[in-house]
């Protein structure tokens, strides 16, 4: 028998992540939670005992939540002088922490759910590591920022400028804060900033050493994926582009979920939505329904 609290886990590189195990279900399958950039694994069972995370419980999953490194728990944070990338995330993170609950539940399918960065660096990193990728992942507003990925030019332009912004305040003070503008939680440091903002300008989604593609990387994905977005998510990760996105995945055994502002009265939950809304009960059983059914 697990014991339900905390649980951290080191990376190749050094850095401790520091978590949860919040609940050890009957089905044969963990859920492994990973959250959003300038968030925080609170934000995956908001309110507490009664979100996304406690769904998966209830629907019989063991569930371990994670923070990604400079977030949350697992520190130092970007204001406090940490210096990392997305690269250590993807390269360094997500492997740290599917080997972690693996370790923890060695007798379950391990099951990524992960929301906007949890998501895309999960998916990215299942193709560079197969070795160390999990049995399965649900991507909730997954998709990074990219040329290539987006076919609106009004909101190609909006990203251009948001990024400009995130980075122009990175540089001046180290990190880029979303607290000022009521859109995060948790600071994110410049090296990571600056490394969003290569992405865009070279429309190339690799590693900033040029060493991983990883848009080519998406293509040797092999576990299943269930990929969610939201009408309601205007520019952080809009259906056009998470379809984009989604076609890269290599996985035979894929699925799109777009929810539609029809299903809630003309205003479907955002982007952070998606996670926190108590709207998004249905979504959520619906990720409950499929991993249960994977395992």
């Amino acid at each position: 028998m697990i014991a339900i609290g905390p649980v951290s886990a080191r990376t190749d590189d050094g850095w401790h992540l520091r978590g949860e195990v919040l609940a050890e279900g009957a089905r044969p399958a963990v859920a492994l939670l990973l959250h959003a950039m300038m968030a925080s694994r609170r934000s995956m069972d908001k309110p507490r005992g009664a979100g996304l995370a406690a769904t998966l419980a209830a629907a019989g999953l063991s569930v371990v939540s994670m923070d990604l490194r400079g977030h949350g728990e697992s520190g130092p944070s970007a204001r406090e002088g940490a210096r990392y990338t997305y690269d250590d995330c993807v390269l360094f993170d997500v492997p740290a922490l599917v080997g972690l609950t693996r370790s923890l539940f060695p007798d379950k399918r391990v099951i990524v759910v992960g929301h906007s960065l949890g998501a895309h660096a999960a998916l990215v990193s299942a193709g560079v590591f197969p070795d160390k990728a999990p049995d399965a992942i649900a991507s909730i507003a997954g998709n990074f920022w990219f040329p290539s990925d987006e076919p609106s030019a009004a909101r190609r332009a909006a990203k251009a400028a948001t990024l400009r912004t995130w980075l122009a305040a990175a540089e001046a003070v180290g990190y880029f804060d979303p607290k000022p503008l009521r859109i995060g939680t948790d600071a994110v440091a410049l090296p990571y900033i600056r490394q969003f903002w290569k992405v865009w300008s070279s429309d190339r989604y690799g590693s900033i050493d040029d060493r991983y593609d990883y848009a080519e990387a998406l293509t040797r994905v092999a576990c299943p994926v269930l990929a969610v977005a939201s009408e309601g998510d205007k520019l952080l990760a809009h259906p056009a582009s998470v379809t984009r996105f989604f076609s890269r995945i290599g996985s035979a055994e894929k699925r799109l979920r777009v929810v539609t502002h029809a299903e809630h009265e003309g205003r479907a939950p955002d982007h952070m939505g998606l996670v926190t809304d108590a709207r998004s009960l249905p979504v959520w059983r619906e990720i409950a329904q499929w991993a249960a059914a994977l395992a």
